[in-house]
């Protein structure tokens, strides 16, 4: 019995380590701001889902203020997508690290501009960082995500 109970417990840690799949829950401090405009103030912003590890790709909610996506996928360095149905928009870029649990987000969708904003887009490079509860912080983030490889 104790060597059944032995031999089914190495096999479930031995597989729980090759779990291809990650939970991630981020809900940090974030900072979004616009390098030409008078945009800047903190934001609520939560990703929740899940990272296939093999990939790198993020698939999962997120959530800006009171703006909810169901279902984005995105992996670092690339386009941050939203589907709803099988309605696909482009909501920007995004930037990732996984270990730090650090993103920035260029928001580069219009209509998500609007709301975020309360102004009329113009195509201006509409930032979010995190964590980041200042200017200065989502520079840092911002520049440090771009940088990566």
């Amino acid at each position: 019995m104790k060597k059944v109970l032995f031999i089914t417990l190495l096999s479930l840690f031995i597989l729980s380590g090759c779990s291809t799949h990650e939970q991630i829950d981020i809900k940090s401090p974030s900072y979004m701001y616009s390098e030409n405009s008078e945009i800047g103030r903190n934001v609520r912003v939560s990703l929740n889902g899940t990272l296939n590890k093999k990939d790198d790709v993020f698939e999962g909610e997120l959530s800006i203020d009171d703006i909810v996506f169901k279902k984005v996928i995105f992996t670092h360095n690339t386009l941050l997508i939203s589907y709803e149905g099988s309605k696909r928009t482009v909501l920007g870029d995004i930037y990732f690290d996984k270990q730090a649990n650090q993103y920035a987000i260029i928001v580069t969708e219009p209509e998500l501009y609007t709301k975020l904003t309360h102004a009329k887009f113009q195509n201006k490079g509409l930032v979010i960082s995190s964590p980041a509860s200042s200017l200065a912080e989502a520079k840092i983030i911002e520049a440090k995500l771009k940088a990566m490889e």
